[in-house]
């Protein structure tokens, strides 16, 4: 009898990463403050690629244990003797469900899986698809971009057709299911998206723009209707020892949303640009970024742009929320933080920054970097006054690639606070000014 078979080639990595963190309160007087913390997490991505035909394939993405911390959740050995001494045994299982611990959750799940055809007329892709766009700005896969930091990655339900002319130029449209907007049983969004590019050895430049339409699905009469164009520009370069790499979004939009914002005005515009310069056996990079602030916060229109959370810069700074005090009651839901009196979060927002770098390779495989992180508000509003500084963070890392599909990254940061944390005040909290350290350590494998 005739058979038939898919070959299947894999990729994947599996990080382990543990940090250490003195203290991300930035004031180790109060009774709260969380002083220091220490946790080691987990994170395994598989993609199988099914290869049905020399035009069509199936891909699927799967995580496993992501981002669950070591340690979590050990198993209690339950005797059926009463009365039975304890059992010391070894185990771990998936971290179990809130509502009912004896449920454990998935530990590996499908992420994401699409098909992939090749026709005479050009390649259509289907399905629940990685978005990734540039530098990562405002779609990051969370994989692509600097895999010690990634943690989320954006997806959407998509149907895409592109086109390669001449092995150059490139077009692409596609429809999105996107994932639900504030309220998840209320409202729905799709989005259509057009990419236009160009690509040769030395250059890669493209613009990807995107209308992305909100409504109430179960009310058609609902005030909740929002429009939101985004328009991308990226541009990748080399001129010999020089390579120069940018990105810059605007978002423009209007409408009414689900979380009680009514009529707003949406324009925000983000930006960053790095330049490298490779010296042999040093390498001096030079990156900015700019995402846009608002001036009054009161009224309905929105200024203040936000990158992606997969987008790092720094260890701490726009990395982890800031101040992070203890809670007054630990639970499995707040893992013994509180973010009362956080001021920034987990991504690039409402900011300037500038970080230069300097990496030497001390012999094949290992390299030292030594960064400086600066950043400021970009704009705030009067009452805020004097608070414009976030602060710098010195950085100090070392990586270790020599073995192939392996690397392994040392990283220490000292985070000194700026006015926008050192002149807080209000009826329980001020003066969050006492400088924080970090250390990171991150391996990877990878293939």
């Amino acid at each position: 009898m005739p058979s038939s078979a898919a070959d299947v080639e894999f990729e994947g990595s599996y990080r382990a990463r543990g940090r250490v963190i003195d203290t991300l309160s930035l004031d180790r007087s109060l009774a709260n403050s969380e002083g220091l913390s220490a946790y080691l997490e987990h994170r395994l991505w598989l993609r199988p690629r099914f290869i049905v035909s020399d035009d069509v394939s199936l891909i699927a993405d799967f995580k496993g244990l992501d981002n669950v911390p070591w340690g979590v959740q050990p198993i209690d050995a339950d005797s059926p003797v009463p009365n039975a001494p304890p059992t010391f045994e070894q185990g771990l299982t998936a971290p179990t469900s809130d509502t009912d611990p004896t449920s454990p959750l998935s530990d590996f799940t499908l992420w994401r899986v699409w098909g992939d055809v090749h026709t005479p007329i050009g390649r259509f892709r289907f399905g629940r698809m990685p978005l990734h766009w540039g530098r990562g700005l405002w779609m990051n896969d969370g994989l692509t971009t600097n895999p010690f930091y990634t943690d989320y990655g954006d997806t959407a339900d998509r149907l895409q057709w592109e086109y390669l002319v001449q092995d150059q130029f490139f077009i692409q449209l596609s429809g999105d299911v996107n994932a639900e907007g504030f309220l998840n049983a209320v409202d729905d969004t799709t989005a259509f998206n057009t990419v236009l590019a160009y690509r040769s050895e030395q250059v890669v430049a493209g613009i990807n723009t995107q209308l992305a339409h909100t409504v109430d699905k179960f009310d058609d009469t609902s005030d909740t209707k929002f429009n939101l164009f985004t328009i991308d520009l990226a541009l990748d370069a080399t001129m010999g020892k020089l390579s120069i790499s940018t990105e810059g979004i605007g978002q423009f939009g209007g409408g009414s949303l689900s979380n009680g914002f009514n009529n707003v005005n949406v324009t925000a515009f983000g930006a960053a640009l790095e330049g490298k310069l490779d010296l042999s056996s040093w390498t001096i990079v030079a990156e900015a970024g700019m995402a846009s602030g608002d001036g009054n916060d009161a009224d309905a229109k929105l200024k203040t742009f936000t990158f992606d959370r997969d987008y790092s810069v720094g260890l701490m700074l726009f990395e982890l929320p800031l101040p992070t005090l203890g809670a007054a009651a630990a639970t499995a839901d707040n893992g013994n933080r509180s973010n009362e009196v956080t001021l920034t979060g987990n991504a690039v927002s409402n900011a300037l920054y500038l970080r230069p770098s300097i990496t030497r390779s001390l012999i094949d495989g290992l390299d030292l970097e030594a960064s400086v992180l600066a950043a400021r508000t970009a704009k705030l509003p009067d009452r805020f006054e004097g608070r414009q500084s976030y602060g710098m963070e010195f950085g100090l890392g070392i990586e270790y690639s020599a073995i192939e599909h392996f690397e392994a990254g040392l990283q220490f940061g000292t985070l000194l606070p700026g006015s926008y944390f050192r002149d807080y005040a209000d009826d329980l909290y001020e003066d969050f000014d006492d400088p924080a350290f970090g250390l990171q350590l991150t391996t990877r494998v990878h293939f």
